[in-house]
């Protein structure tokens, strides 16, 4: 791979220009200014995703550089049966749960006492409501809470696709969820988002 430093003003003009199959073509040649393009082209959307897997802002910056170096690794097995976000997505999703369950400890709980049955927020409020404050509560979770309502509720996996993806059964992705929105209903009314029913 070339090592020179690329050059930054011609990758500017070249984001707006360059088309995804002479993109994807060139960093298969290993062209490191078309490398630089790729990863600037989706780096701000794939770090949202990893923010909303991770614990603080460093794991989601690992989770994404490791996503990255996943991506560039397998990008030659890139068959276009969806689109080049799509496919990156998934990486970054994998890596993110992969990282979680290499540096911490996942406790699985199976415990459906104690789940509030008064949730006032469907999904699609959930993905309505301020953004910062709900990644703050959604960061404080639990890590197996926090992987299967991103998985159920945002990304929209089956609880029989995240328990084949986290090798849980499918009751625990269950629980899990129903905990998840539990533990995200008393933040958020703590915060004054949502307010419990009198």
């Amino acid at each position: 791979m070339n090592k020179s430093k690329p050059n930054i003003l011609h990758i500017k003009h070249s984001i707006q220009n360059i088309s995804e199959a002479e993109l994807l073509q060139r960093c298969l040649g290993e062209d490191r200014n078309a490398q630089w393009i790729l990863f600037n082209r989706y780096a701000s959307v794939m770090l949202g995703i990893c923010n909303r897997y991770a614990n603080n802002a460093q794991e989601a910056e690992d989770m994404m550089q490791e996503g990255f170096v996943c991506v560039f690794n397998k990008l030659g097995q890139f068959r276009r049966e969806a689109s080049l976000k799509t496919w990156i997505t998934r990486i970054m999703i994998n890596t993110s749960i992969n990282y979680l369950k290499r540096h911490h400890k996942v406790k699985w709980d199976h415990d459906m006492d104690a789940v509030a049955n008064d949730l006032e927020y469907s999904n699609e409020q959930l993905l309505s409501y301020d953004v910062k404050v709900v990644m703050t509560c959604m960061q404080n979770m639990p890590d197996g809470y926090r992987m299967v309502i991103n998985l159920f509720a945002i990304e929209g996996y089956s609880h029989k696709e995240i328990a084949d993806m986290l090798g849980i059964k499918e009751a625990t992705s269950r629980s899990q969820y129903a905990k998840a929105k539990a533990y995200l209903q008393k933040q958020l009314v703590k915060n004054g988002i949502v307010y419990k029913a009198q």
